[in-house]
């Protein structure tokens, strides 16, 4: 009877242990949880970053003497040797335009089809002396990438990316076909090169920074 009594509590203390270890377990395996739903998080705002940068290089690669001047959401047509001239992907890219730009005072609004670019008739137009029969909405190369420029960055900015397009590192600037880096960044983190800015996607010379989101990728 002694032995009986001694063992009093012992499968309290048991059952108390083993729920200790269980719940040790179980907040490892929750933890576990968060870090793979963080994962595929990440690796989901990569895949559509890298589309998005895909998208905008073949844009600059379609437009490559598409370079103008100016600033804001107004722009000119210039050569790519004049004077503050960039190319205008870049330059739209750049600007405050979100979904209007305006281009040799031609406005370019993709929220609606009277002033996107894109034509379903034609009209009749007197070029050099002779009637030519063109586009209902007739737009220049200029006009044209900043159109494609803009439906790129509306899908980043809905998608919570912010994109732009900078020379690359150490690159020679020539007169057209410079060889850019298109940066796509998500998060808290910018999609600038900038040694003194904590949050910017890599140093000045193109190194990623510890924990940044974001992906560099060059475009000719």
């Amino acid at each position: 009877m002694t032995s009986y009594y001694d063992q009093r509590g012992v499968g309290l203390i048991e059952v108390m242990v083993a729920i200790l270890l269980l719940s040790i377990a179980v907040l490892g395996f929750s933890a576990l949880q968060m870090r793979a739903i963080n994962a595929t998080d990440e690796s989901l705002v990569r895949t559509k970053s890298l589309t998005l940068v895909r998208n905008l290089s073949e844009i600059m690669r379609a437009y490559p003497n598409a370079y103008v001047t100016g600033s804001a959401t107004s722009f000119t047509t210039a050569s790519p040797t004049a004077t503050g001239a960039v190319s205008t992907v870049q330059a739209v890219m750049s600007s405050s335009a979100t979904s209007t730009v305006t281009v040799d005072a031609k406005t370019i609004d993709i929220t609606t089809s009277a002033n996107g670019c894109l034509s379903t008739g034609t009209k009749q137009e007197t070029v050099d002396s002779i009637v030519k029969t063109v586009p209902a909405q007739h737009c220049n190369m200029s006009q044209l990438a900043a159109r494609d420029t803009l439906m790129a960055k509306k899908i980043a900015k809905d998608e919570d990316i912010s994109m732009t397009v900078v020379t690359c590192p150490g690159t020679t600037t020539q007169a057209i076909q410079t060889q850019m880096c298109v940066i796509a960044a998500w998060n808290d983190t910018k999609a600038i090169l900038s040694d003194s800015d904590a949050n910017a996607c890599a140093t000045s010379n193109g190194v990623y920074k510890t924990d940044s989101h974001c992906l560099i990728s060059e475009a000719y």
